[in-house]
């Protein structure tokens, strides 16, 4: 890495505001007291796919064994030719089971591109506080929204999660971000991919609980996607010994820029334990620089 490299990257946090980072106020909060660490058994990592082809739409569910709850989980998709927004990536619950949904939809106009689509849910037996929220944005139009949301006082963050209503085809997800300090929020941005003037929603997704044995927070080094680099992937791995539950990505760059990526990876690793996220641009593509973390929650 050369001088003018080191330079950018030192100042990404000093400037992130005026260039759309994806980062929350609570980075800066103080955390609340926490209850003593809980343990968590039964840790399972169920994975999905849906067919290869060429349909417009498609939903996967990753379900979690009978008797146990879904804690966080992922999606990639694979294929596309860059012409696939991510729409949902997130918990679900009910007396029927716990799974991890994921969803994506070719932008209007579609493509002639063959894609599929995998769900990863991180299962695991009940821990003691265990509480799921889901808060969404106005319904209304904006070409870009971002809502964030932190967990009860006392809990910590597990896993995060987001999900679009309305405007098919033509708005994204862009990111799914877990706060740093406080360990208890996460926010969730999605932009236009095409211009519309229809009313749609984000809604931000979190699986919350006691903080778990050993429980840490670690990311990835900036990674810089140069000019027509078309996609840029992250990498980073859990303490030994210990096991991935959410994962999450920061992004830094220009708004025009930002709004127009897409995560097409963004899971939990089994092993290595980690996460692994992996951005695109939408075709064609753009010669702005834009930097990519990898986030990931790890436990005993």
């Amino acid at each position: 890495m050369n001088t003018r490299q080191r330079r950018t990257l030192l100042g990404l946090t000093a400037v992130a505001t005026g260039m759309g980072m994806f980062t929350t106020a609570a980075d800066a909060a103080v955390p609340p007291p926490e209850a003593p660490q809980a343990p968590v058994s039964g840790y399972t990592y169920v994975e999905r796919f849906s067919r290869l082809n060429s349909d417009s739409a498609r939903s996967v569910i990753a379900p979690c064994p009978s008797g146990k709850v879904v804690l966080a989980g992922g999606v990639r998709i694979v294929g596309g030719g860059g012409r696939v927004l991510l729409r949902g990536s997130y918990p679900g619950h009910s007396a029927s089971g716990h799974k991890w949904l994921a969803t994506a939809e070719e932008i209007i106009g579609g493509t002639q591109a063959r894609w599929y689509l995998r769900a990863y849910a991180v299962c695991a037996d009940k821990p003691a506080g265990l509480t799921y929220r889901t808060v969404p944005s106005a319904f209304n139009w904006n070409s870009g929204k971002s809502i964030t949301d932190s967990c009860p006082a006392g809990t910590r963050l597990v896993g995060a999660g987001a999900r679009l209503r309305g405007a098919s085809h033509r708005v994204g997800i862009n990111s799914v971000t877990m706060t740093k300090l406080t360990q208890r929020s996460a926010s969730a941005r999605a932009a236009e991919a095409v211009a519309t003037n229809l009313p749609w929603s984000v809604a931000v997704h979190l699986a919350c609980a006691g903080p778990l044995t050993g429980q840490t927070f670690r990311e990835s080094d900036w990674k810089a996607a140069v000019g027509p680099a078309q996609s840029r992937t992250a990498v980073v791995n859990c303490p030994r010994g210990t096991k991935a539950f959410g994962a999450g990505m920061r992004l830094f760059g220009a708004s025009s820029t930002l709004n127009r990526l897409v995560p097409v990876e963004l899971r939990p690793r089994r092993s290595p334990a980690g996460a692994r996220v992996t951005v695109s641009e939408l075709a064609p593509g753009q010669a702005a620089t834009w930097y990519l973390k990898a986030q990931v929650i790890c436990a005993r």
